[in-house]
């Protein structure tokens, strides 16, 4: 069944005296429950705008967003979201970090504690609990802005390009933590990246925007069982394919298809 369904979603800018930009144009995509789908794209069309609409934290100018067939009005506790910088609280201990959501929902002390300790030990931040952010290395960072939306248990988790900023060897590492953690909890991840080979090997379904105004240009089936080798020949045919498709001319017409 369809977790998230994005209808018509239309997200436009204007400014005194200047015409309308649009960063977005009749978007529509159905997200379905449990899916790991990627949206892919070039800087600026739009993959960053659409998640806070979807997330609800940036108003659109057309269209609607539905999760469960509700439509979606503002934020929502079944949707979580890690963005590319971790944000933690400077002046907070990382466990404490993790509990704040829990700590402004009203949950007890005995109980932040345990849910919080066991999403420690899940994301592989065990030992470091009392840490401060400063004191944690970038992936490190990151696995503790997971953890604190992992621990509010939402049903759906929006990942605003959350690799971008550590190293290449990290990002392979976690690359691999976000796939193991989507197979034990099969959360609904919706993931957004500009990076092909990241897009083919964590993704079930890519979805490829164009260049701005951000329009749906073609969805890539991922069809292939997990674990995934990133030298295997047929997932580097799919990242060939997608780089022929982004040096195509654009097209006015929305495609999907499977490889």
């Amino acid at each position: 069944m369809p977790t998230i369904e994005i209808r018509n979603i239309t997200k436009e800018y204007e400014s005194e005296g200047e015409e309308r930009t649009y960063a977005l144009q009749d978007i529509n995509l159905t997200v379905q429950d449990g899916e790991f789908l990627c949206i892919l794209g070039p800087s600026g069309c739009g993959k960053s705008t659409l998640l806070e609409i979807t997330a609800g934290l940036l108003p659109q100018t057309g269209g609607e967003i539905l999760l469960d067939d509700a439509l979606q009005s503002g934020t929502s506790r079944d949707i979580g979201v890690v963005f590319q910088d971790s944000a933690l609280l400077p002046w907070r201990s990382i466990r404490r970090n993790i509990e704040f959501g829990m700590e402004v929902a009203g949950v007890g002390r005995e109980e932040r504690r345990a849910r919080a300790r066991e999403t420690i030990e899940f994301v592989g931040l065990k030992g470091f609990e009392d840490k401060f952010p400063h004191q944690l290395s970038g992936g490190m960072r990151q696995r503790a802005g997971l953890a604190r939306t992992l621990v509010a248990n939402p049903r759906v988790i929006l990942m605003d390009e959350p690799f971008s900023a550590v190293d290449h060897l990290t990002r392979l590492t976690l690359q691999d933590e976000i796939v193991r953690i989507w197979q034990r909890e099969r959360k609904t991840i919706l993931f957004i990246t500009h990076d092909v080979a990241e897009a083919v090997y964590l993704a079930s379904r890519i979805v490829l925007l164009s260049p701005r105004p951000g329009k749906i240009r073609k969805i890539f089936d991922v069809p292939f069982e997990r674990p995934r080798s990133r030298s295997d020949a047929e997932l580097l045919s799919i990242v060939e394919r997608i780089y022929v498709e982004i040096n195509k001319p654009a097209s006015d017409e929305e495609t999907e298809y499977s490889i």
